[in-house]
């Protein structure tokens, strides 16, 4: 079946509450969580032997073959032809698929979106221009859209705070796929190895694809293992150059006691050029950072999802924070373990294991039996979450979560990484986290 690219603006539309919730919004559901649950200390106590090897290096990289092997979702964008790639999409009237979808807003004036202002964005791309793009690097935070705007829009007035154009953030120096322009020159259409959309024209760098080859395939690698890191013109990291998230990937160019130069793309001008691309050496803490990819053990992927502890919720990182499965993603990378950028996509990387289990006494039972502490994923249709380990007969696990329905069934928000039993939700018309868990799949 041919993708249209069109298909991908709908795909981030689909979990939206109904307005006519209520919103309930100081809800503090991890004050019944003791104090010592919410450290990761606690967590590592319970498990045997948590320095344990999970994965070496080797078998890291076979799985990541495997994985992408097995997942469309994730793209080996050097290897992508642009021609054969644009002719599996088509020119049609996307603005037709939002007649039968939800309703959007303007988040700050809470007016409804009107078909103009899809029109408006559709007459703007030039599917004709530059017969071959190219490729490119992604600079800076650069953000992935659904459609090739910066205004925000939100699908229900209970979700005003998300913005469901966001798709995903992509990681400094991330190679892309070019395949269209809008006529005005501000945004292309790309494709990512985790995501497609639209990418704002001073957020990547033409190059080609000899020199992002060269570029990417460094092998003196330091990973971001800090929440953020800052990057910095000077060694006495006084002068600010961006921030990059955990699990970003920096290239090594030398190490000065506690500093750490890496080498970053910049663009030499702001013209299209497939010449485009030169370097510049900036500078981060060592501290921030591991010289090479973490130990794939229990130990080191809790206390990397720790780190996140509070980290506010955010819909396709649009604010610089992270969602539900980009948080996973953000923690395994540490490791140099590639997931995909979505939930569903994430459970599904290799067999995993149903568990619609009516009773909840036996569903708990078998996530605690089979379910191996910090490496085993739980999902239910539109959230993944991180098991923990269990107290007494009840799991727990570490998630970024927006809110739940309550017993009072509205809205109850948290909207931040969070420990939390499975019990969330319980009583209300929705049913607990547990009894909607569908899937696990232990990442090993």
């Amino acid at each position: 079946m041919k993708v249209k690219y069109t298909l991908l603006v709908l795909c981030f539309f689909i979990f939206s509450c109904s307005s006519k919730k209520v919103l309930v919004p100081h809800f503090e559901v991890t004050s019944s969580i003791p104090r010592e649950l919410k450290t990761p200390g606690f967590w590592i106590s319970r498990i045997q032997n948590p320095d344990k090897i999970i994965l070496t290096e080797k078998q890291i990289k076979d799985l990541n073959i495997k994985i992408q092997e097995s997942s469309p979702y994730l793209r080996d964008v050097l290897n992508i032809d642009i021609d054969t790639e644009k002719k599996k999409r088509t020119n049609i009237d996307y603005t037709n698929n939002f007649k039968t979808t939800l309703k959007y807003y303007y988040p700050t004036s809470l007016k409804q979106v009107g078909l103009k202002f899809f029109k408006t964005l559709e007459n703007n791309i030039d599917f004709n221009a530059h017969t071959n793009l190219g490729f490119a690097l992604s600079i800076g935070y650069a953000r992935l859209k659904a459609l090739p705007t910066d205004v925000p829009l939100s699908s229900s007035l209970d979700t005003l705070d998300l913005n469901r154009l966001s798709c995903t953030h992509l990681n400094p120096c991330s190679p892309l796929a070019v395949l269209y322009s809008t006529r005005d020159n501000q945004w292309y259409y790309v494709v990512s190895e985790i995501s497609e959309g639209w990418i704002r024209a001073d957020q990547l760098i033409f190059a080609s694809k000899q020199a992002i080859s060269d570029y990417i395939n460094n092998k003196n690698i330091a990973v971001v293992t800090s929440r953020f890191t800052d990057i910095y013109k000077d060694t006495s990291l006084t002068h600010f150059y961006d921030n990059v998230k955990m699990g970003a990937i920096l290239f090594i160019s030398k190490i000065k006691g506690a500093i750490v130069e890496v080498k970053i793309p910049v663009k030499k001008d702001k013209n299209f050029s497939n010449n485009n691309l030169e370097f510049m050496y900036y500078y981060v803490k060592k501290s921030d950072i591991s010289l090479g990819f973490l130990p794939y053990t229990q130990r080191n992927i809790i206390i990397q999802a720790f780190k996140q502890i509070d980290a506010p919720y955010d819909w396709g990182d649009n604010y610089g924070y992270t969602d539900c499965s980009g948080f996973i993603r953000q923690v395994f990378s540490c490791f140099g373990i590639k997931l995909p950028r979505n939930s569903k996509q994430q459970i599904s990387i290799k067999d995993s294991i149903e568990i619609n289990i009516q009773n909840r006494n036996l569903k708990a039972k078998t996530i605690i039996s089979q379910g191996i502490p910090g490496i085993t994923l739980l999902y239910l249709p539109g959230h993944i979450m991180l098991y923990l380990g269990y107290l007494g007969q009840d799991p727990y696990v570490i998630h970024s979560i927006r809110g739940c329905l309550g017993k009072d069934n509205k809205i109850h928000i948290l909207n931040k990484v969070a420990i939390t039993d499975l019990n969330l939700g319980d009583k209300s018309k929705n049913k607990s986290l547990l009894e909607r868990v569908t899937l696990m799949n232990v990442v090993e």
